[in-house]
């Protein structure tokens, strides 16, 4: 990897890896084999830390140092209800803003996820999160965006475990393409309605997975690890 990487490059290295399941919740992040990786010095790593910290996305702990934070169940629920009133509306703006490029663009990244939906579910999950990206960039409403990234860079890594689920990412591109229609049509109800039927179904599809596992302490640890 090349050197002289600012800390904000390695901050967005880190999230990609948090949220493609590259570094798992929980895991422990080596300092010195990170900086050798990246080809910097502890400095401007330990600035990216600092960011992700205050992110959410990594934790420091007294004794072990910087861990890849791992959500409990309820944490998961929380940022799901947080979702709910903050995506249907931000995405619902989009109407009457988006053009016909923009709809190109859209309907691309879906063909994208389609492509690979039944082969690779990791280039699956790639796709699906620059189409939601995509979406919320088009609102133009600048601090929403910051906030609903944020919430999908925490929930990410999960939903990347119950998208492995049989007829998930069919049942995902039908909504993605549900939603793409009601913006062509201009029908801002709609659009906002089939956002919120996708959340509460990936809320279902992750309770779902978490209820079948047999953690006493906390069902979601049993779900930590790498299925790709």
């Amino acid at each position: 990897m090349a050197n002289n990487l600012r800390p904000d490059q390695i901050v967005d290295l880190l999230r990609r890896a948090v949220r493609e399941r590259v570094l798992l919740p929980g895991q422990l992040l080596n300092q010195d084999e990170l900086a050798g990786r990246f080809g910097v010095s502890r400095i401007p790593l330990r600035e990216a830390l600092r960011t992700l910290v205050g992110e959410g996305l990594v934790v420091m702990r007294p004794g072990s140092g910087a861990v890849v934070a791992q959500l409990r169940a309820q944490e998961l629920e929380e940022l799901f209800e947080i979702r709910l009133q903050l995506e249907p509306p931000l995405v619902g703006s989009v109407v009457g803003r988006v053009s016909q490029h923009d709809l190109a663009e859209l309907r691309s990244l879906l063909d994208a996820m389609d492509a690979v939906a039944s082969s690779d579910l990791g280039k699956w999950g790639s796709q699906h999160y620059l189409f939601h990206r995509r979406l919320f960039e088009l609102s133009g409403r600048k601090h929403a965006i910051r906030l609903v990234s944020q919430i999908q860079n925490l929930v990410e890594p999960y939903s990347r475990i119950h998208a492995s689920m049989v007829g998930t990412a069919d049942h995902s591109l039908s909504e993605h393409r549900a939603v793409l229609e009601a913006l062509e049509s201009g029908d801002q109800s709609a659009v906002e309605a089939i956002v919120r039927a996708g959340i509460l179904g990936a809320r279902k599809r992750l309770q779902d997975a978490v209820n079948s596992q047999d953690k006493d302490e906390d069902p979601l640890a049993a779900l930590i690890v790498d299925r790709n």
